[in-house]
């Protein structure tokens, strides 16, 4: 799986389901969510994605603000999935924490729609 093929900012939820629907992951799950007040939209800045096949894998992907998506954990995906999923969840968890993610914050879900219309403005969009 190739960062550069996710967007250049915060998924938002529908894109993810999209994702899932379309059969390119096993599995795609959203692990951070954040409402966009006024609008129906939600922005998800951490997800974990399982790749198909004998040869799948669960990732664990984190929005960086500054640098753009992150792989913060990557494992081959075994028998017990949903133990996994779990772990890479508590893993973007730490990682959040612990590279102090704006997003993570308190005042985070209004900083990352900032972020995200400062994008947009700037012709980030894609």
């Amino acid at each position: 799986m190739h960062l550069s093929s996710l967007p250049d900012r915060p998924f938002e939820l529908a894109e993810l389901r999209e994702l899932n629907e379309a059969g390119r992951f096993r599995a795609v799950f959203p692990a951070a969510v954040f409402d966009i007040d006024g609008s129906e939209a939600k922005l998800v800045p951490a997800a974990v994605l399982v790749t198909p096949g004998e040869e799948g894998r669960v990732v664990g992907v984190g929005y960086d603000m500054d640098s753009g998506w992150t792989r913060v954990a990557s494992e081959p995906a075994g028998e017990a999935v949903r133990d996994q999923l779990e772990a890479v969840g508590r893993d973007l968890q730490t990682w959040a924490r612990e590279t102090e993610q704006r997003w993570a914050e308190s005042d985070g879900p209004t900083a990352l729609v900032e972020h995200v219309r400062e994008k947009r403005e700037g012709g980030g969009e894609d």
